[in-house]
């Protein structure tokens, strides 16, 4: 029978309040064969991620168990970092601590694109931090992850909140994350989130509440088999971000509002299903595009967002969103007055969609220009007992000859 053990203040088998308990107590179940780690209510500040293990279920009591970040520092490192090195250089190390989660950027000085590491602080000598890897991170090639001066290269304290990399079969339910936005730099969807996994297979979260982070909600990159039920992410940079080859995700009756994309299909993710969830109060609701084929999106509530409801990325016809299926969604009051929206556009060269049974209305008149757009790069298109009111436009085709 797996074991069970609790974290909390006080009277639990982990007595303590922040990331060290409960990562103490993931790392005893782990060692156990996997099992439960069952947080009580309180208060849990982090200064680093709380790192899940094949097998582990991390549980809250709810509401009252809230996982928070520290505020953040971000300070230029006076040395350069090359790629096998493990340390770095700052400009002031207090902001630091041992155990401590520690995020590298900087613009590579080969490529001039944005490099990123994240990884634990080991110890602490001056202003010298010693870390767990090396600059390039774990599972990077050679020659990646040149950390060098007058390349905006700094250290912050910003990590994941909750995170995987090449584990399976875990869960995460019943608690709050908060990320403190605005008292905490921000962390790029790609490379950390409020939850983040990368690398993993069969992860199920249920019962998150996600608030107020200068990052996405979750994200996750070549993860097979998540499913993601009956959680909110409100305020955050995307609500849900499946990325990077993923496949077979299941997004179900969740809430996403006040971010600037609610669910956004990233980078060739595959045979996923998007049913029930309520997106609000954002900028674009949904978005897909790259290599992102054969989706189902039905039974979704879209309202109140200021761009678009539901919009296809404008990608090369080999990278569009082919074979997908939007079905009986209801997309309501897209737009601003400044800056009329679409409920439906179809902006990208994709082939293979159906859009079917879905309703697109306006109850503000003005605020939409089109029900359903068909761009002038759209592929094949079917168009199937859809009900546009309050639009003066209900569906605008823009291919040749149309």
């Amino acid at each position: 029978m797996p074991i069970k053990v609790t974290v909390g203040p006080s009277g639990t088998d982990f007595t303590g309040a922040d990331d060290l308990v409960i990562q103490a107590a993931i790392e005893y179940v782990s060692a156990r064969g996997g099992g439960t780690v069952e947080i009580k209510t309180g208060l849990y500040p982090l200064s680093n991620s709380v790192r899940l293990r094949s097998g582990i279920s991390l549980v809250g009591s709810g509401e009252e168990t809230v996982l928070k970040k520290q505020p953040s520092a971000t300070v230029p490192l006076t040395e350069d970092t090359d790629w096998y090195e493990s340390r770095v250089t700052v400009s002031d190390a207090s902001p630091f601590k041992v155990g401590g989660g520690v995020m590298l950027s900087g613009k590579s000085p080969h490529s001039g694109q944005e490099q990123v590491t994240i990884t634990t602080v080991l110890g602490i000598e001056g202003n010298t931090l010693h870390l767990q890897h090396q600059g390039r991170g774990a599972d990077v090639p050679a020659h990646v992850g040149n950390f060098w001066v007058g390349y905006e290269s700094t250290a912050a304290t910003v990590f994941s909140l909750v995170t995987g990399n090449w584990i399976h079969d875990v869960r995460v339910a019943n608690l709050r994350i908060n990320g403190n936005r605005g008292q905490s730099a921000a962390l790029d969807g790609n490379y950390g989130a409020a939850m983040y996994f990368q690398d993993c297979e069969q992860v199920h979260i249920h019962n998150v509440h996600v608030e107020s982070i200068e990052s996405d909600g979750l994200s996750f990159q070549i993860v097979h088999d998540l499913t993601v039920e009956d959680c909110v992410f409100e305020d955050c940079v995307q609500g849900i971000h499946p990325g990077s080859g993923s496949q077979r995700p299941v997004i179900r009756n969740n809430t996403v509002r006040k971010c600037r994309n609610g669910l956004s299909w990233c980078w060739g993710v595959k045979q996923g299903v998007a049913e029930g969830n309520l997106i609000e109060d954002c900028e674009t609701g949904i978005s897909i595009g790259h290599r992102d084929t054969d989706n189902l999106m039905r039974c979704n509530t879209v309202r109140r967002c200021s761009k678009d409801g539901l919009v296809y990325r404008d990608d090369p016809p080999h990278q569009a969103a082919h074979n997908t299926v939007v079905a009986d969604n209801l997309f309501e009051n897209i737009g601003t007055t400044e800056e009329p929206g679409v409920g439906i556009d179809l902006a990208g060269p994709a082939n293979g969609t159906v859009v079917r049974g879905n309703r697109v209305c306006c109850t503000q008149p003005g605020l939409m220009e089109a029900g359903i757009r068909i761009g002038e790069r759209a592929g094949t298109v079917v168009l199937d007992g859809n009900s546009v009111a309050g639009i003066e436009v209900e569906v605008e085709d823009l291919r040749k000859g149309n």
